[in-house]
């Protein structure tokens, strides 16, 4: 190909490859590196309203006054395991890719809260529940907390069906006690008095994870559970549970969408469930004597669930005032950036085909040309 002629030069391949290497950049890195600047995660707003919330200084020595509670949610990773995905390669590179998602967008969701505790909500394991080799399931285990470091924050673990059973399958004791083995909840000195946390899965016994201490002190009660309570029927020992602790909140995941919803106290039945408005930032009153049973469901944070919406629930606890802002921080699709990035290359080795393509065509046409000249 003459150059200056043609429809494609070298010029414009070399834009076109600047351009493809940075559609793939965009997509494999620099999107995780943005998302603190995307609108959800803007917190600082909570500032201008709430002042001593100090949102901007959670990572430096402001937030030992111990006037806020930060939670991080995690529902729903469900990390992939061997039997449900390709063999081969193909299943390697999906997990493989599953995995960074959710470590990079773990990492830079853990350095801007700045967590005091982690709470994962149930379903850990893809296949945790079905998994009978030991070996196996301690891989997995490795993996999850390669993914998800705690640091210095304390962490609770939340069964899932998918993690012992529940949904379609047998829970067993051999199956919660190798749950609670490998993935143990670590909430002893926790240094605020004033909240009960417990864990109420909806699949096993619930158990308080704070120390009673002075009850005196117990101003509000957080329900940790992995399925939704005001979306299913309740039996009569949750019930029973329900009227002794009376929690303000229920956080729950399992959905993998995000939701809210709230039933006014003693009424149990789903019937008496009102969907309720989740906006950018929810603001639930945290009183010793709650009117209605509330509950935010978090939605999932793996891509793989094939939700459009992915993302990490964050609860902000105002100990000073006994309030609990609570928003969810979404995160980059990666479907549209996997389809674009093969978009991408499809359209670069087209072009460098019909360029090959082109050369050819135009060497030919010249050597024809030569032969009529002479």
């Amino acid at each position: 190909m003459r150059r200056g002629g043609g429809i494609f030069t070298h010029k414009a391949l070399r834009w076109l490859v600047f351009i493809y290497l940075a559609v793939i950049l965009y997509c494999e890195s620099f999107c995780y590196i943005v998302i603190p600047w995307t609108p959800s995660w803007r917190l600082g707003v909570l500032e201008i309203v709430y002042p001593h919330l100090r949102l901007h200084d959670w990572g430096s020595s402001a937030t030992d006054s111990r006037k806020t509670l930060r939670i991080l949610f995690v529902a729903d990773p469900q990390i992939q395991g061997l039997e449900n995905e390709p063999a081969g390669l193909l299943g390697a590179l999906t997990r493989w890719d599953a995995d960074r998602y959710l470590s990079k967008t773990y990492l830079r969701t853990v350095q801007h809260v700045h967590p005091h505790l982690i709470v994962f909500l149930g379903d850990l394991l893809d296949e945790g529940s079905i998994t009978t080799n030991e070996e196996t399931y301690d891989a997995y285990a490795r993996r999850f907390h390669g993914i998800f470091p705690s640091g210095n924050a304390k962490v609770v673990y939340v069964p899932g069906d998918n993690d012992i059973g529940g949904e379609g399958e047998a829970i067993t004791a051999d199956k919660v006690e190798r749950f609670r083995q490998h993935f143990q909840s670590d909430a002893s000195g926790f240094w605020d008095s004033s909240t009960r946390l417990v864990e109420a899965s909806g699949l096993v016994k619930p158990t308080v994870l704070t120390p009673e201490g002075n009850a005196t002190k117990r101003t509000h009660t957080i329900f940790f559970s992995h399925v939704p309570f005001l979306q299913s029927f309740l039996d009569q020992d949750m019930k029973q549970v329900i009227e002794e602790l009376k929690p303000n909140l229920i956080i729950s995941a399992h959905d993998h969408k995000a939701s809210a919803a709230q039933r006014p106290y003693p009424d149990h039945s789903s019937s008496g469930t009102l969907p309720s408005h989740l906006s950018d930032f929810t603001v639930f009153e945290l009183s010793s004597n709650p009117a209605a049973m509330q509950e935010v469901v978090v939605p999932t944070c793996s891509y793989r669930m094939g939700v459009p919406r992915m993302g990490y629930g964050v609860a902000i606890v105002d100990l000073t005032t006994n309030r609990l802002f609570y928003t969810v921080l979404w995160l980059p699709p990666r479907y549209p950036h996997l389809y674009i990035e093969g978009a991408a290359t499809i359209i670069l080795v087209a072009c460098f085909v019909f360029v090959l393509i082109a050369k050819q065509i135009l060497s030919n046409s010249r050597k024809i040309k030569v032969r009529f000249n002479v």
